[in-house]
C-alpha cells in the first residue's frame, strides 16, 4: 500500500523528492486504534563485567511480567562498565504508571538501589504519543520493539530512503518543527541520586538489526562488512556523541529468554532533537559509512533479504520524560547531556 503524498493541511510540507521510488521496499507498524500513546520504561543496572547481576535481571523480568512487552539486553558504557537493561512497554500508558505504585516494583527498587547492591541502578521512564512516533522495517513480518503490539503492518511505503524520510513518518511533523525547548532539568538530587526531566521534542531511537535467520553469503557479509562499519559508527555516538548532541548512546546487544546473548542488536540513543539526529545521518562520516554500505548489499536481495533492519523514532513531549539514577557514573543515559556543573558529579 503506498501511502498519500498529498500536502494539504500541511503546514511544513513533505521532503519527499516528487516521483521518489525507494531502492529497496520497506514497511511501517499500525496500532489499535484505540492506542494513541504507549510508555516506554528502560530500567538498568551499571556494573563492572566481573559482577553478578543475574539477580538484577531475574527480579526485573518477574516484576515485568506485567508489561505488554520486555526486552532485555547489555552493552559497555562510555566509562568502560557494563549496563544490563530491561526495555518495557506499555500499549496503555495509564498502566504503567500504576505498575511503578505496585508492591513488585517499590520492592525491586529498593532492594537494587541499596548501596550494598554493589552497582547503580537506572530507570529512563518515556512517555510517546503515536503521533510523534514513527517505526520502518525491511520486512513485513519483523516485530521488534514497540512493534511486538501492533495491530498490522503497512508496505511497501515510499517515504523512505531519502533524507528527511523520518520526520515525514511522524504524523505530527505536519504542522510542527519538534524544536528543542530549554534544557536538560534536574528535579531532584541527593548525595549518590539525580533525577533529570527531559526537555521539549527528545529525540529517541531505538535501530536494531538481527541476523537470526541469514544464512551463507549474507551472514558473511553481515558480519564481515556490515557489522564492523556499524559498529564504528555506535562507538563514535557512545564516545564522542556530545560533538552531534548526542546525549547518550548505547550499542546494545539483546538477550534470549536466559540471558545469553542472542543473534539481535541495537542502538538506543537520545538527540537533543530530531533535526541533531537527522544532521549527524546526514552529514557525518560514520554515519554515512554505514548508509553507503547498506546501499551496496540490500539492493541485490531487495525481498529476499534475510538481515532484519528494524527502528523506532520519538519526539517527546515535556512533562512526562522522567530518568532517575542511583549510584551511576557521571555521564550515564541523560546525564550525559547536564553540564559538568549541574551533574555535579553525578
Amino acid at each position: 500500500m503506498q501511502q498519500n503524498n498529498s500536502q494539504e493541511a500541511r503546514r511544513y510540507p513533505l521532503r519527499m523528492p516528487p516521483g521518489w521510488n525507494p531502492p529497496v521496499p520497506a514497511w511501517k507498524s499500525v496500532f489499535d486504534g484505540k492506542t494513541d500513546a504507549v510508555s516506554m520504561f528502560v530500567i538498568g543496572c551499571q556494573h563492572s563485567a566481573e559482577t553478578d547481576v543475574s539477580g538484577f535481571l531475574q527480579d526485573l523480568k518477574t516484576i515485568g511480567g506485567d508489561a505488554d512487552i520486555i526486552d532485555f539486553a547489555t552493552c559497555t558504557d562510555r566509562n568502560g562498565l557494563q549496563q544490563s537493561v530491561g526495555i518495557l512497554y506499555w500499549c496503555n500508558p495509564e498502566d504503567a504508571a500504576n505498575w511503578l505504585d505496585t508492591d513488585g516494583f517499590v520492592s525491586f527498587w529498593a532492594k537494587h538501589t541499596d548501596p550494598s547492591a554493589g552497582y547503580g541502578v537506572f530507570r529512563e521512564m518515556m512517555n510517546i504519543p503515536l503521533e510523534r512516533s514513527e517505526t520502518l522495517f525491511s520486512g513485513p513480518e519483523h516485530d521488534h520493539g514497540m512493534s511486538q503490539c501492533r495491530t498490522s503492518i503497512e508496505g511497501p511505503i515510499d517515504r523512505h530512503m531519502y533524507w528527511g524520510g523520518m520526520r515525514d513518518r511522524i504524523p505530527l511533523s505536519a504542522s510542527d518543527a519538534l524544536e528543542a525547548g530549554g534544557p536538560l532539568r534536574i528535579v531532584e538530587r541527593s548525595e549518590n541520586r539525580l533525577v533529570v526531566e527531559a526537555h521539549e521534542n527528545l529525540c529517541i531511537i531505538r535501530s536494531g538489526q538481527d541476523w537470526t535467520f541469514t544464512q551463507g553469503a549474507q551472514r558473511e557479509e553481515y558480519l564481515e562488512q556490515i557489522e564492523p562499519v556499524l559498529k564504528a559508527g555506535m562507538e563514535f555516538l557512545r564516545d564522542q556523541g556530545d560533538e552531534v548532541s548526542c546525549y547518550t548512546y548505547r550499542y546494545m546487544r539483546d538477550l534470549d529468554a536466559e540471558f545469553e546473548p542472542a543473534q539481535r542488536s541495537f542502538g538506543l540513543a537520545y538527540f537533543r532533537t530530531m533535526k541533531d539526529l537527522e544532521d549527524w545521518a546526514k552529514h557525518h562520516p560514520t554515519h554515512l559509512a554505514i548508509f553507503n554500505k547498506f546501499l551496496e548489499i540490500a539492493p541485490k536481495y531487495r525481498p529476499d533479504l534475510q538481515l532484519q533492519f528494524w527502528h523506532e523514532v520519538s519526539v517527546l513531549p515535556s512533562g512526562n520524560q522522567i530518568a532517575e539514577y542511583v549510584n551511576c557514573s557521571p555521564g550515564t543515559g541523560l546525564l550525559g547531556g547536564l553540564t559538568v556543573e549541574a551533574a555535579g558529579g553525578g
